[in-house]
């Protein structure tokens, strides 16, 4: 009888022991698959030419070959921070300007490189008798947010002209109207100036032969700091690292192939329906930018403009900028600075020596000499 005991109790403790075993295995397994079932959500909007980099990575297939499941979340007219902060998108780019206000307010951004400069510019009547930012001293600017970047590199450039950009100072005054309407706008004369992104800005400037006072492409010191950042949420960051790590290489891979073909990625942008317009002017805007990505480099530029806009009053004076900034750049573990492309080849870039200096000098230098009208300084 005692045998048939022991028998019983070492037969339920086997079965135990190997029921224990497999729900072991199950949580390895579902852990170490977590990865390959997560599905990215990444946020685009219809009609941004600078996304070029993001759109490439999909067409061009980097965000298969680091073995990321994804799908593209279109939001629309709607606004990127609340799409990420609601959960809807996981990562994406844009313009680093519009988000440190939200990310000190608790976004749940994590910004992961550079990707280019450019896109921005601040336009006058030609005879408007505006020359300079300091002549905007008194005058209403249009801008499509109050809070949006082209209204934050108005203020910087503002500032740094010596304008006290408050409200209650009445040195400086913002209207709100659709990119689309501020062409029109200026030209009626309801604003004085327009700070707009391309399309709009470039259409605009031809169209109406507009005065550009700044150009964050050629203009020191916004030329030489990314307008345009890679970004993932804290989410993402702190639970699938590989999968934030991979998305990141994969864009910064986009960015390098679209300097290098500028021409076939506008025709990819048309003929996916990513963007529309005539090829050949998509193509001059994309090389107009500066499509040079960099990881530390995305750093500086949310270091720079966070510093600013404390200095001139956008952000808290006592927030904490250096533990907002660490709470907001994420580095990954095997993902370079940058790289280097030779045809459909990659070269990583693992030493940062800001790209942006030599190439953009040069680059001004051939503006200057074909048009005469851009000017090294903001003021």
């Amino acid at each position: 009888m005692k045998t048939k005991k022991i028998l019983s109790l070492l037969l339920s403790a086997g079965i135990f022991a190997a029921a224990f075993s497999g729900c072991e295995a199950d949580a390895g397994n579902s852990s170490n698959n977590s990865e390959v079932e997560y599905v990215l959500k990444i946020g685009e909007a219809q009609g941004a030419i600078c996304h070029a980099p993001l759109q490439i990575a999909m067409e061009n297939g980097y965000l298969d070959e680091e073995g990321i499941k994804w799908e593209r979340v279109d939001f629309g007219s709607g606004d990127i921070q609340a799409a990420l902060g609601a959960g809807t998108i996981d990562c994406g780019f844009g313009l680093i300007g519009k988000f440190v206000q939200p990310i000190e307010n608790g976004l749940n951004m994590v910004v992961t490189s550079g990707m280019h400069t450019g896109c921005t510019k601040i336009l006058v009547k030609a005879d408007s008798g505006i020359n300079s930012i300091a002549d905007l001293k008194g005058k209403n600017i249009g801008v499509s947010s109050l809070a949006g970047s082209e209204a934050v590199t108005a203020k910087r450039a503002l500032y740094s002209a010596g304008i006290d950009i408050s409200a209650a100072s009445g040195e400086v005054t913002f209207s709100v109207y659709s990119p689309s309407d501020q062409p029109v706008a200026l030209m009626n004369g309801a604003v004085d100036a327009i700070a707009t992104p391309d399309p709009v800005a470039t259409s605009a400037q031809e169209e109406y032969g507009l005065t550009v006072l700044l150009d964050t492409a050629v203009t020191a010191p916004y030329a030489q700091e990314y307008c345009c950042v890679s970004f993932v949420s804290a989410e993402l960051a702190e639970n699938h690292p590989d999968i934030a790590a991979g998305f990141t290489r994969a864009v910064l891979k986009g960015s390098a192939w679209v300097a290098a073909h500028p021409e076939e990625t506008a025709q990819i942008q048309v003929d996916k329906e990513y963007v529309t317009g005539d090829v050949s002017f998509i193509a001059g805007l994309l090389k107009s930018y500066n499509y040079i990505p960099s990881v530390q480099g995305g750093y500086e530029a949310l270091e720079n403009v966070s510093r600013d806009l404390q200095t001139i009053g956008v952000l808290k004076s006592d927030t904490d900028i250096d533990a907002l900034i660490a709470r907001s750049f994420k580095y990954f573990d095997g993902v370079p600075d940058s790289y280097d492309v030779s045809g459909d080849n990659f070269t990583e870039v693992t030493e940062y020596k800001n790209p942006l200096l030599a190439s953009r000098s040069e680059m001004q230098t051939d503006i200057l000499n074909a048009s005469g009208e851009y000017i090294d300084g903001c003021c």
